[in-house]
């Protein structure tokens, strides 16, 4: 009987793929468009911020040292107080905050995972995107861009590439790009080990990874480990990476 195929997975609660570079492309353009004149430095009231001075600082207070929920409430403070009262910027600027926050913290939480792994297979869930709009995104609000891929990997797979039901969703929205999506993945990551031998990483969502079920229903997602099974490949978690928010904004 054969070994089965090991495969390391990072299971991120948000998701380093395409929906990512969109996701955070729409929060720097809300921030941009935010009127936010009125935001100044309670000590100098000729200094003015904009929507971005004020992300930049949330985002510095939140990951100085190590996130915490005492950061986590500094930066929640930070934004209500240069938001002076005014209950749509608040909104506009806490909600930024949260989306902006936790793909910072599970992308550099999977980097780093992933750096320490020293895969030479990786395995993104979504489709091939631009990295420098990625780039130019996290350096909008004062981030160090993060990398797609570490030095060691010699393969690199986009799961969802050749899979239209995805391709559609993103570029239209709508439809069921769930039905049918892990099995595509199932069938790309056998593929491909069967190809490649060398040590093998996937980063994807939570919700792939853990097995949940309504009413004894099952959904379309959360069924990949148990497909890979069947293939003799055997999924090993090393990391699952909480939403910042829920782990340090309870309060």
């Amino acid at each position: 009987m054969n070994q089965p195929r090991v495969l390391y997975a990072i299971a991120e609660s948000c998701p380093f793929d395409s929906l990512l570079v969109r996701d955070m492309k729409k929060a720097v353009n809300a921030l941009l468009q935010l009127n936010l004149k009125r935001f100044r430095v309670p000590q100098k009231t000729m200094t003015k911020y904009s929507a971005l001075d004020v992300m930049k600082q949330a985002l510095e207070l939140l990951f100085e040292f190590t996130p915490s929920e005492k950061n986590y409430r500094e930066a929640m403070r930070t934004i209500q107080v240069y938001s002076e009262g005014d209950s749509e910027m608040v909104q506009t600027l806490k909600s930024s905050f949260k989306f902006i926050a936790n793909a910072v913290y599970n992308t550099y939480a999977g980097q780093r995972h992933a750096e320490k792994l020293s895969p030479e297979i990786l395995f993104l869930q979504g489709l091939p995107f631009d990295q420098t709009e990625l780039q130019q995104a996290f350096r909008f609000v004062g981030v160090k861009p993060p990398e797609a891929s570490t030095p060691t990997v010699k393969k690199m797979y986009f799961l969802d590439e050749g899979y239209e039901p995805y391709e559609r969703f993103l570029d239209h929205g709508g439809g069921q790009p769930q039905k049918g999506r892990e099995e595509h993945w199932a069938r790309t990551i056998e593929n491909a080990l069967s190809a490649f031998s060398g040590r093998a990483l996937m980063r994807v969502g939570t919700d792939h990874i853990e097995s949940h079920f309504i009413r004894f229903i099952p959904k379309d997602t959360g069924h990949l480990v148990s497909m890979l099974k069947k293939r003799d490949i055997e999924v090993k978690l090393v990391e699952k990476i909480a939403d910042v928010n829920e782990a340090f904004g309870k309060h």
